[in-house]
């Protein structure tokens, strides 16, 4: 692994790319970081404070590479340091990557996490890390965060490796029943738009960025269609949901936003707006749906040529993941 130097610290090995393929650990004194869909076993590093790194960075790189890195070396070649250690922080860094970028999608076939699993998992898996940890409070934290876990016995073991975790830092796991995953198995396209005459349709990709995880189905376009009605011209949307509520969404076409507040007899969420028959003589290039939340991200932001394929990417990856030997719990069990 190359190693790069400069005044805000020491890099090892090749960051990954894009923050939806990154699984980060944010340890003492550095960050973590592992290229998820290359599934990489030795994770690379970001160190701000060597000193702190020092007392652990031997666990993940091996004591020789580990002391190389910090003595100045331009090149190391690690050997797996502490194995427990290792696998336990490279699956709290992909535990908190699902939680953020897991893509849940019907249209794709990626089934989504159960997020009371996922909170419960993660919670555990921080604990094992604990010492690597750069928040002293990051125990408590998760295991705040995890609502009651259901009678799964498939999830017998984790609940008991919870409650001693919530015994060991005193906190009482919550009993309250959780949030559970909706169901949004949805078709396709079709449906019924209502009277009128369909002028021009099409479909975008819905950029991650712009909107809440979960929110909208990960693999999904969202459509658009000019219809003429009663002498009027009407811009509707539409784009299937996601297993996670959200924030109010809204859709941009040109220069007209559309407020995304209704919902159709397939579950899919809707918007409609009378607009200037103008629309329709928008130039092919320009007619571009983009979904968006409006608290959330600013729709202007430049469009990336090379989106779609890393979503792609991700997407192949999720759905290879509930099969793989490697999966976590939450995965073997998403449904």
């Amino acid at each position: 692994m190359r190693i790069g130097r400069a005044d805000d610290g020491i890099v090892v090995g090749e960051w990954p790319a894009h923050p939806e393929r990154t699984a980060l650990l944010e340890a003492r004194g550095a960050l973590l970081a592992w290229d998820v869909p290359a599934d990489d076993v030795v994770p690379s590093a970001r160190i701000h404070d060597p000193d702190r790194a020092a007392e652990w960075l031997w666990e993940v790189y091996g004591p020789d590479a580990a002391a190389a890195v910090l003595a100045g070396a331009d090149e190391v070649d690690p050997v797996e340091g502490d194995r427990r250690v290792l696998d336990a922080a490279r699956v709290a860094a992909h535990l908190a990557w699902a939680d953020a970028w897991w893509p849940a999608s019907a249209t794709a076939e990626v089934p989504a996490l159960d997020p009371v699993l996922l909170a419960a998992e993660l919670a555990v898996a921080v604990g094992d890390v604990e010492h690597l940890l750069d928040d002293e409070d990051a125990v408590a934290r998760a295991l705040a965060a995890v609502g009651a876990l259901p009678s799964d016995p498939a999830a017998a073991v984790l609940a008991a490796r919870l409650a001693e975790l919530a015994e060991d830092h005193g906190v009482v796991p919550a009993t309250a029943p959780a949030p559970t995953r909706s169901s949004y198995a949805l078709a396709a396209g079709g449906g019924d738009r209502g009277d009128g005459v369909t002028v021009l349709s099409g479909a975008s990709a819905v950029d991650w960025a712009l909107v809440p995880r979960g929110v909208v189905d990960a693999a999904a376009d969202a459509v658009w269609t000019l219809v003429r009605r009663q002498g009027s011209t009407f811009l509707e949307v539409e784009v299937s949901p996601g297993p996670r509520p959200g924030p109010r969404l809204a859709a941009r076409f040109g220069r007209v936003d559309v407020p995304i507040d209704g919902t159709d007899a397939l579950g899919r969420l809707t918007g409609r707006i009378a607009v200037p028959p103008t629309v329709l003589l928008l130039p092919p290039a320009d007619r571009v749906l983009t979904v968006y939340a409006p608290d959330f991200a600013d729709p202007d932001q430049a469009l990336d040529p090379d989106g779609p394929r890393r979503r792609a990417e991700i997407i192949a990856y999720a759905r290879s993941r509930p099969g793989s030997p490697a999966a976590t719990l939450t995965e073997r069990l998403a449904r």
